[in-house]
Parts: structure tokens; C-alpha cells; sequence
């Protein structure tokens, strides 16, 4: 086993922390009882018949019992618990509750796959916000398991019983990727009114986008598909969109959240969100030269331009790319023409919002 870092992601700190995970891992990892670790579902692919590259990120966090932090948060967040249902202020208790966490800071976390157990894998220690990345390379093929997904879990104290578990969606060289947006394109949030979109993410149940889910389906039956799903909302509710995408349906894919730890940073600031959505998408071509790429966003933020800008750079990578209309502008409108100047017509589609019939997609 050794590791390598992310391309053009490491710095001086991180360097150090890779060189020192190079060694054999530790029986287990430095964790107290009251320490939690949440792994975020990466990407992994087979380097060669016998070595599989995995992305392995995790945040260790304890969770915060001072009972003036969830009202302190309701405030922050401009939502009034007294007029809530009680149903709706037990899904916010349990909703908040990552981010009410103190992450933590030097721990070690060690990983073993199932299917390749006798390759412990140690992370570099956690930063300042109890996040730790790494690309590990596993000698070997892995032998059971999902032949979608490598799963692993935290190795712990011995006696500890508790499990932290993670997986990595497994992506082949060749095949379509569909790379989507979360919030107002599968999960229906309104994120275009502030305060109906913090009831939607923290208080109401959450309802999924019609006819997305058996769309999703049936694209990812193909041969060697996959599901990347791309959203700005922070690593904290990872939890509740894994249930969510589980009980409304949709395969399962990798998940890549925004890597914010302080709740008063939940909503991103101005240029936060394209810029994560560029990175990560800039990474997933980097790392599967041979793909192709279906992207799937909404017009209540800047899925259109964002994903134009991947296409004018990518042209020979994006099969098309999908809006789910949300605001009602039309193929015509002055933001369409200018998003999409210079992309070939057939390979933008707008998608009605009540799950209508989609176009014919392009080979």
C-alpha cells in the first residue's frame, strides 16, 4: 500500500502528513469515546489488474450537548421553533445536530476495506476542522463485495463497538458519468427563498423532484454508468441526503459536498458554490480521461453557466447537459443564449418541473 495525493490539491502540511501515512498503519485509530468520524462517499479506480486508487476523506467531530447551542442556531437561522410542528422541531433537532459539533483536531483515523482486509489504510492527521484527505493506492484486487462500491470501515479501540462505516463508488474507464446537482434538481428545497429553504433542508420531510429518480435509474443500469451527485450544501448533511437519495430511489453514487465546518458558513458565500461545483467537476475529468459526462442541474442558481463553461472547455467530454426549469425563463431568454453561446443546440435541454418527458440525448 502506498499514497499519493490529490492533483493540485496538497500543500507543504499535507505533504508531510502523506509522507508519514506511508508507513504501515496503526492497529487502530486515535480516537476517544466521545469522537465520531463521518466519511464523505469518494470515487475509486482500478489503476491496473492488481492496484485500486481510492479517495478517502474524513471529518472527526464530537457532538455538542450545551442545549442554548440549538436555539442559538434557530436564531442564527431565522426559524421560530415555537411555531413549528413537534414533528418538524424533532426533525430539526436531529437535523442540526452536525452542526453543532466541535471537529477535532491531530486524530488519526485508520480504514480497512472489507474486501481487502489485510491492507489497513492510516489518513493524515485531522486539520483545525477535523477534516482528513487522502488518495490511497491498495495493492491488490479486492475479493467479494459490491462491484459498484469499495466498502471500509474506521478501525477502532479494541472493545469499542461502534462502527464507522464509508464507501468509495467504484468508476470504470470507460463508460457515462452523470454528474448532478442536488438541491432543486432531484431534492426540491426552493433555494431561491432563503427562508422556505431552511424549513425544506432542517424542518420539513424532504420530497424529491418528479420523475427524477426513475430517470436516474434507468441511466445508471447502462454499462459501466455512474452517479456523481454535486451540491454546495456543507459535509453536515451528508446524513440526511445519503436518506434521502436511499428513500426516494436513486442509485447510489459518490457525494461531493461543500467542505464547510462552522454552521454560520452553511449558506456559501458569493462565488463559494461555483467554485466547488468547477473543482470538483475539473477533478472527476482529470481522473477519468476516457468518460463521458451527462450533467443534470436546475436553473434557480448557476447550474446553466456553470456546466456551459465545463462544455465549451470539454467539448468532446459532455454528451449533454439538462436544466430542470425551475424558473420559467424559456430556451430563448437572454441567460440561456448567453450561458450556452457556442454549444452546439441538441446539447442543452431544458426539463419540465413536473417530470415530464425528457429529450433524446445525443450518442
Amino acid at each position: 500500500m502506498r499514497c499519493v495525493p490529490r492533483p493540485g490539491a496538497v500543500t507543504r502540511r499535507q505533504w508531510l502528513g502523506l509522507a508519514a501515512s506511508m508507513a504501515w498503519a496503526p492497529a487502530q485509530a486515535t480516537l476517544r469515546d466521545d469522537e465520531r468520524v463521518l466519511f464523505l462517499p469518494g470515487t475509486a479506480r482500478r489503476l491496473d489488474a492488481g492496484r485500486i486508487e481510492a479517495d478517502l476523506h474524513a471529518w472527526v467531530y464530537e457532538p455538542e450537548r450545551r442545549p442554548g447551542l440549538r436555539t442559538a442556531f434557530a436564531r442564527y437561522l431565522g426559524l421560530d421553533q415555537d411555531a413549528m410542528s413537534a414533528a418538524d422541531r424533532e426533525r430539526f433537532r436531529r437535523r442540526c445536530g452536525l452542526f453543532l459539533a466541535d471537529s477535532e483536531r491531530g486524530k488519526e483515523v485508520v480504514v480497512r476495506f472489507e474486501a481487502m482486509p489485510a491492507q489497513p489504510v492510516r489518513l493524515p492527521a485531522t486539520d483545525a476542522a477535523g477534516r482528513s484527505r487522502l488518495r490511497a493506492v491498495i495493492d491488490g484486487a479486492p475479493r467479494g463485495g459490491s462491484a459498484a462500491h469499495l466498502d471500509f470501515h474506521a478501525v477502532l479501540a479494541d472493545g469499542d463497538t461502534r462502527r464507522f462505516a464509508g464507501r468509495a463508488l467504484l468508476v470504470p474507464p470507460e463508460g457515462l458519468s452523470v454528474v448532478s446537482d442536488i438541491d432543486d434538481t432531484v431534492k426540491l428545497t426552493e433555494v431561491r427563498d432563503r427562508h422556505e429553504m431552511l424549513l425544506n433542508t432542517f424542518a420539513r420531510p424532504s420530497r424529491a423532484a418528479p420523475g427524477m429518480a426513475a430517470r436516474y435509474r434507468r441511466l445508471a443500469a447502462a454499462p459501466g454508468a455512474r452517479v456523481h451527485y454535486l451540491s454546495a450544501s456543507p459535509m453536515q448533511l451528508l446524513p440526511v441526503l445519503e436518506d434521502f437519495l436511499a428513500a426516494a430511489g436513486f442509485p447510489r453514487g459518490s457525494l461531493h459536498l461543500r467542505e464547510s465546518t462552522s454552521w454560520r458558513s452553511l449558506v456559501p458565500g458569493e462565488g463559494e458554490s461555483r467554485a466547488h461545483k468547477l473543482g470538483a467537476i475539473a477533478q472527476l475529468l482529470h481522473d477519468f480521461p476516457a468518460r463521458r459526462f451527462l450533467f443534470v442541474g436546475d436553473s434557480g442558481e448557476a447550474d446553466p453557466e456553470i456546466y456551459a463553461e465545463v462544455a465549451r472547455a470539454h467539448p468532446g467530454r459532455v454528451q449533454a447537459i439538462l436544466i430542470r426549469d425551475v424558473t420559467g425563463e424559456g430556451r430563448d431568454a437572454p441567460r440561456y443564449r448567453a450561458a450556452f453561446e457556442g454549444i452546439e443546440p441538441g446539447r442543452w435541454h431544458l426539463l419540465p418541473p413536473d417530470g415530464g418527458a425528457w429529450p433524446r440525448l445525443p450518442a
